[in-house]
C-alpha cells in the first residue's frame, strides 16, 4: 500500500510538472522573438552605419576594429549579429515544431538567459487544453516510471531475498509433501491427523544480535527492534483469531497454538506493571497482516503495538520458536525483552499465557541481577 501510494505520488508530480510545459514553452517563444525582434533592430543600424560610408558590413566592422576605442565597438556588433543569426534559426525551427517536438528539443534551449527568466516569471496554470492533458499524461508515466526505476534499483537486493527465501520453503514444502506420503501413504487425501513440526530454539536468541529490521505497524509506523536502546518486551504469536473465522485444520494439535489472545490480554492487562518495571514498551510480533492486527487492536482494546513481519524474517534470524502446520509456517508464542540489540531474557514455551507478562518480570529481574553481579565481581 505504502509503495503504491509513493508510486502515486511521484506520478502526480510528473503530471502537474510537465502539464506546464506547453503554456511555459508559449511564455518563452514570446520572450525569445521579443529578443530576436531587438537584436534586428541592432543588425538593421549597424547596416545602415555600414551603408552610410558605402561599406558592406564586413567592410564596416573591419574597419571599425581598426582602432582601439572602435575594437570593442566592433567586437559587441560581431557579437549582435552572430546572436541575432542563431536565434533567428532557432525561433524558427521553435514556432515550426508541435507541442511535442519542442518537448524533445528542449535540452538545446536557444537562449538560457531567456529561459531563465521565462522560469522566474511563470506562475503555474491550469491545463486546459488537449495538448496540456497530454503532456500531464505523459508528466504521469515519467513519475511513475521513474519510481519504478528507483524502487527497481533500490529493491533489488531485498526482492532477491525474498525469492530465495520463497524457493527455500518451497523446497521445504514439498519435503514436509514427500514425509506426508511417505507415512499416511500415496493416495490417501483423508487422513484426519495435521503435519506438524517444530523448528527454533529460544536459546539461539540469546547468543544472537537482534537483526536490523524495519517493521510495520497497525497504526501506520515502522519500527526497527535493533535500533531501540531502552528494554522492550516483545511476545511473538502464530496468528491473532477473529470472530467468525475458523483456524486452520489440526490448530487444536499444535502446542499452545490457541496462545495468541491470552498472551496478548496478559500485556494489555499488566501494562501498567510492565512500564513501572522500566520497560519502555511492548509489542506484539506475527506473520498476521496489518489488517489483522488493526482489528484485534480495536476488539481487545491493546494499549500498545502490534508488528506483522509476513516473511518472518525476525525469527528466522534469531531462531525463535516456530512450527509447520500441514506445510504452513507459524511463528510459536514466545516471549522476550530485548534492548540495544540483544535479547535480555525469554521465556518458552508459555504455558500459562494469562500470566506470561508477570513470569517475564521475573525473568528481567533474574537477568538484571546477574548483569549486575557479573559487573561488581
Amino acid at each position: 500500500m505504502i509503495l503504491r501510494v509513493i508510486a502515486l505520488a511521484f506520478g502526480v508530480s510528473g503530471a502537474a510538472a510537465l502539464s506546464q510545459f506547453p503554456e511555459f514553452a508559449q511564455q518563452y517563444l514570446q520572450r525569445l522573438a521579443g529578443k530576436v525582434d531587438q537584436l534586428e533592430v541592432q543588425v538593421a543600424e549597424i547596416d545602415a552605419s555600414a551603408a552610410s560610408f558605402e561599406m558592406t558590413r564586413a567592410e564596416y566592422l573591419d574597419d571599425l576594429s581598426g582602432s582601439q576605442t572602435g575594437a570593442a565597438a566592433a567586437a559587441k556588433a560581431s557579437g549582435e549579429i552572430a546572436l541575432y543569426a542563431r536565434l533567428s534559426a532557432s525561433i524558427a525551427e521553435f514556432r515550426e515544431a508541435g507541442a511535442f517536438g519542442r518537448l524533445l528539443s528542449a535540452w538545446q534551449v536557444a537562449d538560457a538567459d531567456v529561459a531563465r527568466r521565462t522560469f522566474a516569471d511563470y506562475r503555474p496554470a491550469v491545463p486546459l487544453t488537449a495538448e496540456g492533458a497530454g503532456f500531464g499524461a505523459l508528466g504521469f508515466a515519467a513519475g511513475w516510471g521513474v519510481w519504478a526505476v528507483m524502487y527497481g534499483v533500490l529493491g533489488w537486493p531485498s526482492r532477491r531475498r525474498k525469492k530465495r527465501d520463497r524457493e527455500e520453503f518451497e523446497e521445504l514444502k514439498a519435503h514436509r509433501a514427500r514425509l506426508h506420503r511417505e507415512a499416511y501413504g500415496e493416495d490417501d487425501d483423508d487422513v484426519d491427523e495435521p503435519f506438524i513440526e517444530y523448528e527454533g530454539d529460544i536459546r539461539h536468541a540469546m547468543t544472537q544480535q537482534i537483526p536490523p529490521l524495519t517493521l510495520a505497524a497497525q497504526d501506520g509506523s515502522v519500527v526497527d527492534l535493533s535500533m531501540l536502546s531502552a528494554p522492550v518486551a516483545i511476545f511473538t504469536f502464530p496468528l491473532m483469531g477473529r470472530p467468525g473465522r475458523a483456524y486452520p485444520d489440526g490448530w487444536d494439535e499444535v502446542d499452545e497454538a490457541d496462545n495468541a489472545t491470552a498472551l496478548a490480554c496478559s500485556f494489555r492487562d499488566s501494562y501498567d506493571m510492565v512500564k513501572q518495571a522500566g520497560i519502555q514498551e511492548v509489542f506484539g510480533l506475527s506473520a498476521q497482516l496489518l489488517e489483522d492486527h488493526r482489528e484485534a487492536v480495536h476488539r481487545l482494546a491493546l494499549p500498545y503495538t502490534l508488528l506483522s513481519d509476513p516473511e518472518m524474517r525476525f525469527a528466522f534470524a534469531l531462531d525463535l520458536p516456530r512450527f509447520i502446520l500441514n506445510h504452513q509456517r507459524y511463528t510459536a508464542p514466545a516471549v522476550l525483552i530485548a534492548q540495544g540489540g540483544r535479547i535480555l531474557a525469554a521465556l518458552h514455551p508459555v504455558r500459562d499465557a494469562p500470566t506470561a507478562a508477570q513470569r517475564l518480570l521475573r525473568e528481567y529481574a533474574k537477568a538484571r541481577f546477574a548483569h549486575q553481579k557479573a559487573q561488581t565481581a
